[in-house]
């Protein structure tokens, strides 16, 4: 019961150019330099891909990880915008990934992703581990040729 109260969290939608760095350091935030109004601790890569090739191969990561949901997506321009939830094991407190995938042009794309806890006002590095795990399994699932169904 608690869980399925503790999902009960307003998600704002999200817009990268305007975000400011929060109050509390609850947070991570990877993303190409001044993408935000505040700089990142990780500058995104630049990925040889297309946008929507890089959207889906992530896509495979984030949700192959323990109770992680996509909660939405929708276009914004050229780019994709997709929100995912994980909550914690013990007693299900959610945090927001945001993950905006941004076409670079000519076959080239890379990513911004803010993570973040809704409760509490420290995560004990939570949000940063998640983005450097699900970053590198995103590198290993690229290094490998995507088999086909």
């Amino acid at each position: 019961m608690l869980k399925n109260l503790l999902k009960n969290v307003q998600r704002p939608e999200l817009d990268f150019s305007t975000l400011k760095k929060p109050r509390k350091p609850n947070t991570y935030l990877m993303s190409p330099p001044d993408y935000a109004e505040y700089p990142p601790k990780t500058v995104s890569p630049i990925f040889e891909l297309d946008m929507p090739t890089l959207a889906a191969r992530f896509e495979k990561v984030a949700l192959g990880e323990p109770r992680v949901e996509k909660l939405s997506s929708r276009n914004i321009g050229a780019d994709l915008q997709v929100d995912y939830v994980q909550c914690s094991k013990l007693i299900g407190y959610p945090d927001t990934i945001t993950v905006r995938f941004i076409d670079l042009g000519e076959g080239r794309s890379t990513l911004a992703i803010f993570s973040r806890a809704h409760y509490g006002y420290r995560d004990f590095g939570v949000n940063e581990a998640r983005v450097r795990d699900w970053m590198r399994k995103l590198d290993h699932a690229l290094s490998v040729p995507e088999k086909n169904a």
